[in-house]
């Protein structure tokens, strides 16, 4: 088998039960309002936000890394959720994290709005992402401005560009954040997590820092479109250098899920 075929499979783990606990204050009627107002807003203000980014993306050719435009871009896709109404962002283990050398951020896929609540923590990197996110006007098009990494899932000749520039990216000083399960639970437990991410950290030594995000799953279930205002929270979990495992990056997956989900099951436990 490839390697190509072998990072794009998954990893099994056995399935669970329900974990999404809705806090959301609101009833139908205040639901219905909340986001009546809500997804028109953030369709308008996306295109007025656009052009700010686009201003930027043009004066700053001189930084490769186009620092002002991954702040500014942190700050327009943060407030969508951290500063709504009824809803925030808690961002905690901040001390973890690795903004002046390259790292690779594993972040665990409740929702949609996990890119928002990440987004709060204001770190410097680029998202790993779906391609189709790119052609979304406006948001998909600042994904470009930013460079960030794109990926056909699946699709093999896709994943072997995204390796190379995910390399490319990490030699020029970035740093990347990657949903290692490739897509968003239906129940807000860890599902099976893609060896690329864990590959990548091997291969140039760059520490993975895991992040797991709690709450967005009740926010916004996967296959719906009903906002439902309430705290996020984003916790970083210490960084985990690729000579823990031997520089093995299966190794190295299953060490940083298995700690994501001890984490996740901590946070739990304290909320209820």
């Amino acid at each position: 088998m490839s390697m190509l075929h072998k990072l794009s499979e998954p990893e099994a783990h056995g399935s669970a039960s329900d974990e999404r606990v809705d806090q959301c204050r609101l009833g139908p009627l205040g639901l219905a309002f909340y986001n009546a107002v809500y997804w028109p807003y953030l369709l308008v203000s996306c295109a007025f936000l656009f052009f700010p980014a686009l201003f930027l993306w043009l004066i700053t050719s001189w930084d490769p890394r186009r620092r002002w435009l991954a702040k500014y871009t942190s700050y327009w896709g943060a407030h969508y959720l951290a500063w709504a109404p009824f809803a925030s962002v808690r961002v905690e283990g901040l001390e973890h994290a690795s903004p002046g050398r390259p790292c690779v951020y594993v972040v665990n896929h409740q929702s949609m709005v996990d890119i928002l609540a990440v987004f709060a923590t204001h770190l410097p990197y680029l998202w790993v992402s779906k391609v189709e996110n790119f052609y979304v006007p406006f948001l998909g098009w600042n994904m470009w401005l930013n460079g960030y990494v794109p990926l056909k899932r699946g699709f093999l000749p896709s994943i072997l560009r995204m390796v190379r520039a995910s390399l490319k990216k990490l030699d020029e000083g970035h740093s990347l954040c990657v949903f290692p399960e490739g897509t968003r639970s239906p129940d807000g437990n860890l599902i099976e997590f893609y060896r690329g991410a864990f590959w990548v950290a091997t291969k140039r030594d760059v520490p993975i820092v895991p992040i797991v995000v709690e709450g967005t799953g009740a926010i916004l279930q996967k296959k719906s479109m009903l906002i439902r205002p309430q705290q996020a929270l984003v916790r970083l979990l210490p960084a985990i250098r690729p000579e823990e495992t031997g520089f093995d990056d299966r190794k190295l997956r299953d060490l940083v899920r298995a700690r994501m989900a001890d984490a996740l099951a901590q946070i739990r436990r304290g909320t209820r």
